[in-house]
């Protein structure tokens, strides 16, 4: 596809943060696929010319390659997974790169990532889904059928929330589990001391207004239909803050980066969000009613109840405006002219995606191709599947600060030390956002391509490594980890789309990273310490109660690693044991047990999901049978 570089854009944003990258990390310089930029012309046109005024003459003329192959159809496809400020500062980046190319009469063959932040004015929107975590609980009780049921319900939801904020010229920064985080920014408007803009600011958080009323109107109340299940409605709530914001880019030498945001517009979020808890409403922090007041009469307003930290927009059908509608000046990260440009760089737009998502397109992709179907992006986000996986939930409360310079040096150094674990265990990293409570780090052990038959024993020696070297860096952190069944699978519209992992296990370690005996250390599950208690020492701390769950659940502190003795682990079960409780199952094994006494041969299965007692259940089987002298064997 051809690129269409304008030739006033700008090389460089704003209030760019770089230097700072400079200071962190040694420059990482990724290889971008050889002819990204130069490669147009010579496919195209037969031309051997690379100067950026050849690539413009080039995209001007329309030419574009036709991609019938499964890496063209792919290609097509990766810019949706991506927001548009990653978007634009890969294209800000080729063009500078392109100029310092022409200017050395060389090729270009690499871009180069740092980590930075960039500042502009935005109208900051959180989309909150409320039933989704009494909803989860719900089908968690029906296994791997629940996860299933649970993906497609909130798809269907989640897809009609998107599209609308699309088509509202929103960009998505984050798909947060339940919520969506989405902005409308310009980084021309950060001087708040020029009062002549005072009016675009404005007309920002209208816009955002606008998007967030005609999603209540349209999407407030979403019915859904399962069978058996007492929720019956999932409902949204907004909240819109306004203000300064970072852009954010951190990453690594495993070339995994992350973008998000943060900054006073993002720290608003979190008290509107407290007044609007009741599903259905919209609320705007003061500081947003204050833009907001320079472009509409807030007379003319439909408001409701209010605080001293925000106030409740009901509807904007009787607002006047202020005079004519105000231009928002051009914002050089998003200068585009054609869709060309959208897909300036495939390559770098890849890094910004987790391994398992690029893993997932190429492999739907290619089977799409063999079956003779179309693989759109409709269709390719309908494809979920469910996994076991161990759910790695980090929360740093000490990272809230607003200051551009010190989120960014925080946030590299906790990206360093997360990635670095994640390579040595073989883990993936999902997202890393900011909020209200500070920086929330995702990983996750056993999705493809990384998928192991001890996920649950990887996960934990990460989340132990990471919470070894976050006490020497941050003074408020703690990690949940969790394992069981989730829904892996597409979420989105053309335009804006993710992969999203869903599943009770991911909400529990949340809830366990939230509890106050996480503070500086790890809580698991009950799961989780089955699969991990010979490899690793905890501490049981009981039945806990958490929010989603109708009865207290065990909760276990993990110590240490367990040191492990040279040569193979003795075969658990050799020695006699008692286990206590599971009768319908000890019953069972005993029917099978005295039919296999009168037969020459026979099969006994155990099924179930990880973590629920399986090794012990078979244990006793072997025990039984020894006392039986049954001969038996065991295949896993």
């Amino acid at each position: 596809m051809g690129i269409n570089f304008p030739s006033d854009v700008s090389a460089s944003a704003a209030s760019s943060l770089e230097d700072v990258g400079d200071s962190l990390q040694k420059s990482l310089s990724v290889k971008v696929k050889k002819g990204t930029l130069t490669k147009i012309n010579t496919q195209e046109t037969g031309s051997t010319d690379h100067s950026l005024g050849s690539i413009i003459a080039t995209a001007a003329g329309g030419n574009k390659p036709k991609k019938t192959s499964a890496d063209g159809k792919l290609d097509q496809i990766i810019p949706n997974f991506v927001s548009k400020h990653v978007k634009s500062m890969v294209y800000r980046k080729q063009v500078a790169a392109q100029k310092t190319a022409d200017a050395a009469g060389v090729p270009v063959n690499t871009l180069e990532l740092k980590p930075g932040a960039e500042e502009s004015f935005a109208a900051v929107v959180m989309v909150d889904v409320s039933g989704y975590s009494k909803l989860t609980a719900t089908l968690a009780q029906r296994g791997s059928v629940g996860a299933e049921l649970l993906a497609k319900t909130m798809k269907a939801y989640l897809d009609q929330i998107i599209e609308t904020i699309n088509n509202h010229d929103g960009d998505i920064v984050k798909f947060a589990g339940d919520a969506v985080i989405v902005c409308w920014r310009s980084d021309q408007l950060v001087d708040l001391f020029d009062n002549d803009q005072d009016a675009a600011r404005g007309e920002l958080v209208y816009k955002a207004a606008q998007c967030c009323l005609r999603l209540l109107t349209e999407l407030g109340t979403y019915a859904i239909d399962i069978k058996d299940c007492d929720t019956r409605l999932l409902r949204i709530h907004l909240g819109i803050g306004a203000g300064l914001i970072s852009d954010v880019i951190v990453g690594g030498e495993t070339g995994r980066w992350e973008h998000f945001i943060a900054g006073e517009g993002v720290l608003q979020l979190a008290q509107v969000l407290d007044l609007a808890k009741a599903a259905g409403e919209l609320a705007l922090s003061h500081q947003a009613l204050k833009w907001l007041a320079h472009v509409i009469d807030i007379r003319t307003l439909n408001l409701g109840n209010y605080d001293k930290r925000c106030i409740i927009l009901t509807g904007l059908e009787t607002a006047m405006r202020k005079g004519g509608q105000p231009v928002i000046p051009p914002d050089t990260l998003l200068q585009f002219d054609s869709q060309a440009q959208w897909d300036a760089n495939l390559e770098i737009y890849k890094y910004f995606m987790d391994k398992t998502a690029l893993f997932k397109l190429q492999a739907d992709v290619n089977q799409s191709r063999l079956f003779g179907t179309d693989a759109n992006l409709t269709e390719l986000l309908n494809l979920a599947e469910l996994r076991q996986v161990t759910t790695v939930f980090i929360r740093i409360g000490s990272l809230k600060t607003s200051n551009p310079q010190e989120l960014l040096e925080l946030s590299q150094s906790a990206m360093n030390i997360v990635l670095s674990s994640l390579g040595k265990f073989e883990g993936n990293l999902r997202q890393f956002h900011v909020d209200d409570k500070g920086a929330v780090i995702l990983c996750f052990f056993g999705l493809p391509p990384m998928a192991h038959d001890n996920d649950a024993i990887l996960g934990m020696r990460a989340g132990v490594e990471i919470r070894d070297r976050f006490l020497d860096v941050f003074e408020d952190f703690s990690i949940g980890i969790t394992t069981g069944v989730v829904s892996y699978g597409g979420v989105g519209a053309p335009g804006r789309a993710e992969y999203a992992v869903m599943g009770d296990a991911i909400n529990m370690a949340a809830r366990l990273m939230c509890l106050t005996d996480a503070k500086e250390g790890i809580l698991c599950d009950i799961q989780t310490y089955n699969l991990c208690n010979g490899d690793f020492s905890f501490e049981d701390l009981g039945e806990v109660k958490v929010k989603g769950k109708a009865h207290a659940i065990p909760v276990f502190r993990p110590l240490s690693a367990i040191p492990q003795a040279d040569g193979p682990s003795p075969k658990k079960g050799k020695e006699s044991f008692t286990m206590i409780g599971r009768q319908t199952e000890k019953d069972a094994i005993q029917n099978v047990l005295d039919s296999f006494s009168q037969k020459t041969v026979g099969c006994l299965l155990f099924q179930g999901d990880g973590g629920q007692g399986l090794t012990t259940l078979a244990d006793y089987t072997f025990e039984q049978f020894a006392s039986k002298s049954i001969t038996h064997w065991y295949l896993h």
